[in-house]
């Protein structure tokens, strides 16, 4: 062949290539970004995400949510007055963006679940020894004591083609050898979210809400002689509509939650009454949306609650001992945040809001709870094998110390998920917390370091362990603690 053929025909050769990249790279440009699936992630199903507080704020420590399975969710991410930011959502008729499901043959140590009828069930059990270096939370002269802990987890998600149901239940007892004056230590929780799809741009969504606490040894509103465990109870409910107008979505909530909190024994033999610190929250929220673009939606949120206490004043009593009134309990409130739901790069996608949020007492001579809000939660995934997740999280939230209007408290928290191998997995944790206790001058610092192992052996079985440090600094003289936690069992899922 001639030279100038053969070079005419490379040079046609090389047009033909170049067209077909640019093409490429074209439709690779209008694809939309696909949405991260925590599933997928580094870590898989493991570790999970603590239930959110009920409107109102929440006190003591609270049981994590079992791992939840991806489910088609509501138009529009709320916030509540206390609460951190919801995952992404898709929204109404959105499809999927996320990856692909895999097939269970390419995991080998996922959980499989169980099917009852229209429904997946997951359940999750497990049973752990430890050790605890300050069970009782002093600053000093604490002992340490081995413990052992059983808890249980159940999901259940519905598997129908329109509307959705998901129960959470979750439960958890851990009794120290050590020491005597902490019991059981009870923690349990359960949600019943629902969604009906009225039309394809119309739903009602709904919660029901229940948990049972106990308040922390080294918790400042609990007294410090009490014999046993102190329970906190709540319970809850949401109703809500939420419309879409093209790119324009709005939702429209209420909340109404009760909180309860028993009598304490005292190690005297008496009883504390805490009759003054049960209250109702009620709460109006309303939230819009517009969807810029697949990987950018803006919105803006005003909510407004109302607190109101069963007892209209504090109960306190005098030199003599004899009752009195204190201040006049209760509150109100609002909150307005303005952000947006993001995915930067295909690498990294979440929520970030900021806002004001002011709480004002009942008792006139009681200052506002009122600052900064910052929410949010960003995943980040640098590696196949690893996760980074970042969250913050704002509250205004009620007390019952003498002379303090409410607490402002704010967090912050990092999370490194690493899959040393498909069954080895690895999380590093890091949480700061700061809770301002208004009109008395407190503030208390808190800092939580963990690391966390589990080693599937196959879908069903696991060994797990942890090692936890905790270190709380307070402003008031004598208060504040420090202790290490060492966890080592097994975890059975389905």
């Amino acid at each position: 062949m001639p030279r100038a053929q053969r070079l005419a025909a490379l040079a046609l050769v090389a047009l033909v290539a170049a067209a077909g990249v640019a093409r490429g790279q074209e439709a690779l440009d209008d694809e939309p970004l696909r949405r991260l699936d925590p599933d997928t992630l580094a870590g898989g199903d493991y570790g999970g995400t603590e239930p959110q507080p009920l409107a109102g704020g929440t006190y003591g420590r609270e049981p994590q949510a079992a791992p939840r399975a991806a489910v088609e969710e509501p138009l529009t991410t709320q916030l509540q007055i206390g609460d951190p930011l919801a995952g992404s959502r898709a929204g109404f008729g959105a499809p999927p963006r996320g990856p692909r499901a895999r097939r269970l043959a390419d995991e080998p140590y996922s959980p499989t679940g169980i099917r009852a009828g229209a429904f997946i069930l997951r359940p999750t059990l497990e049973s752990t020894a430890g050790y605890d270096t300050n069970p009782n939370e002093v600053k000093t002269g604490g002992k340490g004591s081995a413990y052992g802990r059983l808890r249980g987890d159940l999901d259940a998600v519905s598997d129908w083609s329109r509307h959705q149901l998901d129960v959470r239940l979750s439960g958890q007892i851990r009794k120290f050898t050590n020491a005597p004056d902490i019991g059981l230590e009870p923690q349990a929780s359960a949600t019943v979210d629902g969604r009906i799809d009225v039309t394809a741009d119309t739903q009602i969504v709904t919660q029901l809400r229940a948990s049972i606490t106990t308040s922390s040894p080294g918790d400042p509103e609990t007294a410090t002689d009490v014999d046993g465990d102190e329970i906190q109870k709540s319970y809850g409910a949401t109703l809500g509509v939420a419309k879409r107008f093209n790119r324009f979505s709005l939702q429209l909530d209420g909340l109404v939650d009760r909180y309860l909190y028993d009598d304490s024994k005292l190690l005297d033999g008496s009883e504390l009454d805490n009759s003054d610190r049960i209250y109702n929250a009620y709460e109006v929220r309303l939230r819009g949306a517009y969807e810029l673009s697949p990987r950018l939606q803006p919105f803006a949120e005003i909510a407004v609650d109302t607190r109101d206490y069963d007892k209209r004043f504090e109960r306190l009593e005098d030199a003599e001992g004899n009752p009195v009134n204190g201040k006049k309990l209760g509150s109100d409130g609002y909150a307005l945040r303005a952000g947006a739901k993001f995915e930067a790069t295909r690498l990294i996608t979440g929520e970030l809001a900021l806002g004001y949020g002011r709480q004002t007492p009942k008792e006139k001579s009681l200052d506002p709870v009122e600052g900064l809000l910052i929410d949010g939660s960003i995943a980040w995934v640098p590696t196949a094998l690893t996760t980074v997740r970042l969250n913050a999280r704002s509250a205004l939230q009620e007390t019952n110390l003498t002379g303090a209007s409410g607490v402002l408290t704010r967090s912050v928290g990092v999370a490194v998920e690493h899959a040393l191998r498909r069954n080895v997995l690895l999380t590093a944790r890091a949480t700061v917390e700061r809770l301002n206790y208004k009109g008395i001058g407190r503030v208390d610092d808190a800092v939580t370091l963990a690391l966390e192992g589990e080693y599937r052996l196959n879908r069903s079985l696991s060994l797990i362990g942890s090692f936890q440090h905790e270190k709380l600094a307070s402003s008031e003289s004598g208060e504040g603690y420090s202790s290490s936690i060492i966890e080592v069992g097994l975890r059975l899922r389905r």
